[in-house]
């Protein structure tokens, strides 16, 4: 199954979060393609659980589903209407931009005008709107009498393939949804005795890490493997540069297990998989922020894919680095060591 296309999929589904249910079915579609043998269940309360095996060592892979969106908030008149952010909407992303709501009646498309340079004031040329001057023009989907207070939003855009890299929209943290289900298409090759496998994919991480703290407490895994992404592109330059295309980057930092992430590494190494080495000195910013610290712990491991205009509708993310996550990730749990574990 291409892993390009799975992901293209999965980012034009819509999952603002705590409204994920398109996103999960199509997850569950795809799961039940990869393995007849998996259990799905309902984790946490509304996210999305997969189970391999039944040992009584207990591995879980948590991948958050949901992306930022937009909201309406006010209807300004019968073409108008006001919004505001679900998760980390810069404002300016979402200027020039068509936008799709979920509404009772269907979807409705709306638009975020631009005026023209030539005819923007010399004042207005330097800066950019906020929630408090930004409007969506429903007047070529027929107005705003099928739009209510509380509809739900995204940007509009469909997924492309571009030079074998894939731009679109909710790649954060979809990338990390297709690095579950390749992982689970992995670990068919490899005699899993012993061991129970939760692939766990989270409602509202964008939003608090809501998800997460919900399937950590239900599943309380003894090792807990967070997959989401970082960035791509240029960062402080006392950080060592994470580049597409030269696979994963393994989180080092006081946040995640420090035996169990060496065991990743020395995984890695003995494999000859790619992975790159990333700081985490303080909080990561992601699902493993919570999960090593629900119940008596989590021993947490952080991967993370890269990629480019994070939370934004052109993402962009190198297919490669998924295939090579999903390759290390089924070795670390296929040949895990029981003797030597560290039981802090």
């Amino acid at each position: 199954m291409k892993t390009g296309e799975i992901l293209k999929d999965l980012s034009n589904a819509f999952g603002v979060s705590m409204y994920e249910n398109p996103v999960k079915e199509k997850i569950i579609e795809y799961a039940k393609k990869i393995s007849t043998d998996v259990e799905i269940f309902d984790a946490g309360k509304g996210s999305l659980g997969l189970k391999l095996g039944n040992g009584e060592k207990r591995f879980a892979l948590f991948a958050h589903m949901d992306e930022i969106g937009i909201v309406i908030t006010k209807i300004v008149d019968e073409q108008f209407a006001m919004v505001h952010t679900i998760g980390g909407v810069d404002p300016r992303t979402l200027i020039s931009k068509r936008v799709k709501f979920k509404t009772e009646n269907g979807e409705k498309i709306g638009v975020v005008g631009m005026l023209a340079p030539h005819l923007q004031k010399p004042q207005h040329r330097s800066s950019s709107p906020d929630f408090d001057n930004i409007y969506i023009d429903f007047s070529i989907s027929g107005g705003t009498k099928d739009i209510e207070v509380g509809d739900i939003g995204t940007v509009d855009i469909e997924a492309i393939e571009l030079n074998g890299k894939i731009s679109g929209k909710a790649l954060d943290n979809r990338v990390g949804c297709v690095v579950l289900l390749k992982t689970l298409e992995e670990l068919k090759k490899f005699n899993l005795e012993g061991k129970s496998i939760y692939f766990l994919f989270n409602q509202g991480e964008e939003i608090g890490l809501k998800g997460a703290k919900r399937t950590a407490e239900d599943i309380a895994p003894e090792i807990g493997i967070v997959i989401d992404v970082t960035f791509g592109s240029d960062i402080p330059p006392y950080y060592e540069k994470v580049e597409m295309g030269k696979g994963p980057a393994i989180a080092l930092g006081p946040s995640m297990h420090n035996e169990e992430t060496q065991k990743m590494i020395d995984t890695a190494k003995k494999y000859g998989i790619n992975h790159q080495l990333e700081p985490a000195p303080m909080r990561s910013g992601t699902e493993s922020d919570i999960v090593q610290i629900v119940k008596e712990g989590v021993k947490t491991i952080l991967i993370s894919i890269p990629i480019l205009n994070m939370h934004s509708s052109a993402e962009v993310v190198d297919p490669s680095d998924i295939d090579t996550s999903a390759i290390l990730i089924a070795n670390y749990i296929a040949n895990y060591l029981e003797e030597g574990e560290n039981n802090e």
